[in-house]
């Protein structure tokens, strides 16, 4: 959602070391920075960008600045080389004294024509990155209600995505109630609830219809202590940045999402699909609390009994004899949709030998 047509590129960033729950989080602010903020320079304003041939904010033309160093330089080298291979005609004879022969000139416009190509391909990518900057610090400034336990307060207090960087990650989700059953991803989030909790991650479902939890959850106890569940607050806010997010669209009725790291950085993303909550959890979200193996088992009934099981035996055969034919016996016969979908882009499944 990060990238234009909300095709949505993933952006990696770390974003803490796995297990650990302490976190530094005191960064410095740029002499710069600092000046601007003292004269009341309002840094989200918008300035004309020649090469975009836009309007960007300013913080994210000082923060693409920031991170790329070397990246302008390329942009002007091939600019600079554009121009004056393609100009070799007109300024040859001015400067050597001798008019530039036929095969000069045909030289000059292929490495002209080649040097214009690499410019607009560094134009582009700063154009994308630019793009993807400004959307993160458009984000900022939606708000939303923290979770709080209910046992010592029921007031949830009001927080910006900006005030909740490096103490919250975020993951954003917007659709109506029929997609949002559609896709299961609600009877999802309240499986991992407890990983959501563990990883600091608060989810934010925003419906496009006066849907509401109750609605998506027939049972409410599988919510938990709902510690994971922030409500939008100022929900056309959220619903308009969906927009924005989504601009290439004619209709903005789509399923869409994104992540955000505790950086306030956009880690994944996209529409139409619910988000894949193993890969993000594995990747992105890791737990920055020790998992606890004394923790009671969330789900009740003979079928929850049977999968626990099978996944203390997965786990036994793995630590233990690794034996191939102890593996086989756990795994179900029919295929599953996100390795088939890897097989079918060239990938292949190895024997468990």
């Amino acid at each position: 959602a990060f990238s234009a047509g909300c095709g949505m590129a993933s952006v990696s960033s770390s974003s803490g070391t796995p297990g650990t729950g302490s976190r530094c989080t005191h960064r410095r602010s740029s002499p710069l920075v600092l000046s601007m903020a003292r004269s009341g320079y309002d840094m989200s304003r918008k300035n004309f960008d020649l090469l975009s041939a836009r309007q960007i904010r300013a913080d994210a033309l000082f923060r693409y600045e920031t991170l790329n160093q070397s990246e302008p330089l390329r942009i002007n080298i091939f600019l600079i080389a554009t121009v004056t291979l393609l100009g070799y005609p007109l300024w040859c004879e001015s400067v050597t004294g001798d008019l530039p022969s036929i095969a000069g000139q045909i030289g000059s416009v292929g490495l002209g024509l080649g040097s214009a190509t690499l410019f607009w391909r560094e134009r582009s990518r700063r154009s994308s990155q630019l793009s993807r900057i400004e959307k993160e610090l458009n984000a900022e400034q939606l708000s939303l209600l923290v979770p709080v336990n209910t046992a010592i307060s029921d007031n949830r207090p009001k927080a910006t995505l900006k005030q909740l960087r490096s103490k919250r990650r975020i993951i954003a989700v917007k659709g109506s109630k029929e997609q949002i059953e559609t896709s299961d991803i609600f009877t999802t989030l309240c499986c991992f609830r407890r990983r959501l909790a563990q990883s600091q991650t608060l989810v934010v479902i925003v419906p496009t219809d006066s849907s509401t939890v109750e609605d998506w959850c027939s049972n409410t106890k599988s919510l938990g202590s709902a510690l994971w569940l922030a409500e939008a607050s100022q929900k056309d806010e959220w619903l308009a940045y969906f927009d924005e997010l989504d601009s290439t669209s004619n209709e903005s009725n789509d399923l869409v999402w994104f992540v955000l790291n505790f950086k306030g950085r956009s880690v994944a993303s996209g529409k139409r699909e619910a988000p894949r909550l193993f890969e993000l959890l594995g990747q992105q979200l890791q737990p920055q609390e020790l998992l606890d193996e004394g923790d009671e088992d969330a789900i009740d009934g003979e079928s929850a009994d049977r999968i626990l099981d099978l996944q203390k035996h997965f786990y036994s055969t793995l630590t233990s004899t690794s034996e191939a034919r102890g593996m086989e016996a756990l795994f179900d016969g029919s295929p599953a949709g996100e390795v088939q979908e890897v097989v079918e882009e060239g990938g292949r499944i190895d024997d468990w030998s």
